[in-house]
């Protein structure tokens, strides 16, 4: 089996976006924000950034290495596309008799009146970045502009809304994601 000596992966950085490395903590800014990200667990990954480029290279990489080399793209590609324009994911309350509503406090999310309870489920919204929650008698809208903290706090409110020791074929009430948005376009939406 052929072994590469060197794995790179370049990166392209918008104009527009202001992008600051620290050893191989990353700083992303832009019209929406700013997002601070820590690689300093990526132990055999070497992120240089020379003229609106990132590049991220291994020298004898493992498959893991490239593995994470890979993510690293990922989430700085993420992070640029959510300080530029911004993510957006759409839920849908469903219930049959009892109203469910949802309201903020600070970080905390409150799930009332589910299945008829009388205390509220209670669950918190994921990260350090801003998180707009907003809701109506139908919709929860999780606005932000980090997708790993976006998609965290959708996954944490569905979650909380598990029903246990019923039927889930009778009993499936519940708050469930239906869309992601990327800015103003739709680039995940639930088939029905």
């Amino acid at each position: 089996m052929v072994k590469s000596f060197k794995s790179e992966i370049v990166v392209e950085i918008p104009e527009d976006i202001t992008f600051l490395i620290e050893g191989k903590k990353i700083t992303i800014e832009g019209k929406k924000g700013k997002i601070v990200k820590d690689f300093s667990h990526m132990k055999r990954v070497d992120i240089k950034y020379t003229d609106k480029k990132v590049i991220l290279s291994s020298f004898f990489p493992r498959k893991s290495t490239e593995a994470k080399m890979g993510t690293l793209r990922s989430v700085i590609t993420n992070a640029i596309e959510g300080v530029s324009k911004g993510y957006t994911y759409k839920m849908k309350i469903a219930y049959s008799h009892f109203p469910i509503t949802v309201d903020t406090d600070g970080k905390k999310i409150l799930v009332k009146n589910f299945i008829g309870e009388r205390s509220p489920r209670i669950t918190y919204k994921a990260g350090s970045h801003p998180i707009e929650v907003k809701s109506t008698k139908e919709d929860v809208v999780i606005t932000g502009i980090d997708k790993e903290e976006v998609g965290q706090t959708a996954a944490n409110i569905q979650k909380i809304c598990r029903i246990r020791q019923k039927d889930k074929r009778i009993f499936q009430d519940g708050i469930y994601l239906y869309e992601k948005h990327l800015g103003d376009e739709i680039f995940w939406k639930l088939k029905v």
